[in-house]
């Protein structure tokens, strides 16, 4: 019975776009661990830069996006989102044409310049790592080896379905 309550409120968490973490100071460290697990990916995957063959099944996927860094993220997006919205500028998305996933290769087809006012509200990454967005999907991407780093999906919830991607907004 416990185990079904716990379920149902993460399902709850993870349905709410308004979750919040519970205090500033709570976020902060949040955030710090996610720009943790950032960097220990740029220390540890280097080497697919030099030799981007090594990757493959066995390589362990870099666990960036869990779930409190997720529910940050989401109200960090969902506030930039708000903040532009009274601005009165549009702001869209691409339509994905299929799901991207952690070590697999960024489809060319989805790179668009990624909007302003998210880039600006995100927290800053690596040089070799950027964010783009593949449909709602929040994604990070290792520029050099070309591989997806990290997956936020329906990061933006219901914001892709109207213009202004390509502009860079």
């Amino acid at each position: 019975m416990k185990k079904a309550i716990a379920i149902g409120l993460i399902g709850l968490a993870l349905a709410s776009s308004r979750a919040a973490a519970q205090t500033a100071v709570e976020q902060v460290r949040i955030l710090r661990d996610f720009e943790q697990s950032v960097v220990e990916y740029t220390q540890r995957h280097h080497c697919l830069d030099m030799f981007p063959e090594a990757l493959n099944t066995a390589t362990p996927a870099p666990k960036i996006f869990t779930l409190p860094v997720a529910m940050v993220f989401r109200q960090i997006i969902a506030q930039a989102l708000a903040d532009h919205d009274r601005e009165g500028a549009a702001i869209g998305g691409v339509n994905a044409t299929h799901r991207v996933s952690v070590l697999q290769p960024f489809p060319t087809n989805e790179l668009v310049e990624f909007p302003t006012v998210l880039r600006d509200a995100l927290p800053t990454l690596p040089g070799a790592l950027e964010y783009r967005m593949v449909g709602d999907d929040l994604v990070i991407r290792d520029k050099d080896a070309d591989i997806i780093v990290g997956v936020l999906r329906h990061a933006v919830g219901n914001q892709t379905n109207v213009r202004g991607w390509r502009h860079g907004l």
